[in-house]
């Protein structure tokens, strides 16, 4: 599957070979907030395509500042304007795009300024850390004329894509089960990660993606949850604190959970559990997404459908996908072809939103070690 199979599959038309070519008609105006470990990572990907120019920077670091000013310079583009200020950078007529990368905290205040200013977003997930925050944005990007991407890059990835048609198609029957699992043995992670009134705790800014997935998967939303977690495993242990310079330190108030399982039930009846760890040894380090029926089950991450011994059907492989192919940049690709033609975007803001109900339904669960239902979550946002 090459790139351009891959936009007609995701629902995005093409005109003409313009979009990849990046002719001056074609080219959107970006300007960066959060140019730290995530936000530089999106920024290399923009500096690799032809449709994009990056003229603003905006961060609070003046180290990530000037980082992110020579990766632009060095890339052949001027070098773009810096700014300590969203609200300022926002102001500028200079761009039509801002790519936003900040702490969870902060995403509705800027993403409702964003959308104040009239600027197309691609927006880091999670979509906000409070259901409150979720509807405030929902509702502006509503009666806005703005194209609003949320940073699921698994719904510009044909091993999720294809799969997901074939079980709306049916392909594993009735679906009775699904599977998580974020088994870590890369962390722990630190700064405004290990903090839950900064990150949201790990059941929302990492799970979040599975989630999405899920929901678009079931096509219904969560109806209740249980769980139970453990914290305080790494506050005597160095974590990374800048991914930029790599720097670790020792975090004492630590708060975020280090280990939690638990089980979600959506509407149609599907149970999902989830395991979700930072002490896994090196062998079971794995994440996947995996969804099970009365026929069969597929792993999305993997693309792989696996049948029942009753149906004496062979394990396949349901998408041949390109192995240089990459998510974070056809995400992207698709966000700035999405501001060129107005078209909608592959993760809305309802699906960034849909992400969060379950993410904070776990979290509930967890932190109340009770079953927590979506009404009770709603009416006490």
């Amino acid at each position: 599957m090459n790139r351009r199979n891959f936009l007609e599959t995701a629902g995005i038309a093409l005109s003409g070979a313009a979009l990849l070519q990046g002719s001056p008609s074609e080219t959107v105006s970006v300007g960066c907030i959060g140019v730290g470990g995530r936000g530089t990572y999106h920024l290399k990907h923009l500096l690799k395509m032809k449709n994009a120019a990056v003229r603003a920077i905006c961060d609070t670091n003046p180290e990530h500042l000037a980082n992110a000013q020579d990766l632009v310079e060095s890339a052949g583009q001027p070098k773009p304007e810096a700014f300590t200020d969203w609200k300022k950078m926002l102001e500028s007529k200079s761009i039509e795009a801002v790519v936003s990368a900040l702490p969870v905290y902060l995403h509705a205040e800027c993403y409702l300024d964003a959308i104040a200013a009239g600027k197309d977003i691609y927006a880091e997930k999670p979509l906000c850390m409070k259901w409150s925050e979720c509807e405030l944005v929902v509702d502006a990007v509503s009666k806005s004329k703005i194209i609003f991407q949320v940073g699921f890059q698994r719904r510009a990835d044909p091993n999720f894509i294809e799969p997901i048609a074939q079980v709306h198609a049916g392909e594993l029957g009735k679906l009775i089960e699904g599977r998580v699992s974020w088994s870590n043995a890369w962390g722990p992670m630190g700064g405004w990660f290990g903090h839950r009134k900064l990150s949201g705790d790990w059941m929302v800014e990492q799970a979040c993606h599975n989630w999405d997935v899920i929901v678009w998967a079931n096509q219904c939303q969560p109806v209740r949850a249980v769980g139970l977690g453990t914290t305080g495993l790494f506050r005597d242990t160095p974590a990374l604190v800048d991914g930029v310079k790599n720097i670790m330190a020792i975090e004492p108030d630590r708060d975020v959970h280090d280990f939690y399982s638990g089980s979600i039930e959506f509407a149609n009846g599907v149970i999902v559990n989830i395991i979700h760890s930072w002490v896994a040894p090196n062998m079971f380090n794995d994440e996947y997404t995996r969804m099970i029926g009365l026929r069969g089950g597929v792993d999305f991450n993997t693309g792989k459908f696996s049948y029942r011994p009753s149906t004496k059907l062979p394990d396949r492989q349901g998408v041949t996908v390109d192995p240089k192919f990459d998510s974070s940049t056809a995400a992207m690709e698709a966000f700035l072809h999405s501001v060129k033609t107005r078209s909608k975007p592959i993760a809305t803001v309802e699906n960034g939103r849909d992400a969060v109900m379950c993410s904070l339904l776990m979290r509930e669960a967890v932190y109340t070690k009770q079953v927590v239902t979506l009404e009770t979550l709603k009416k006490n946002a």
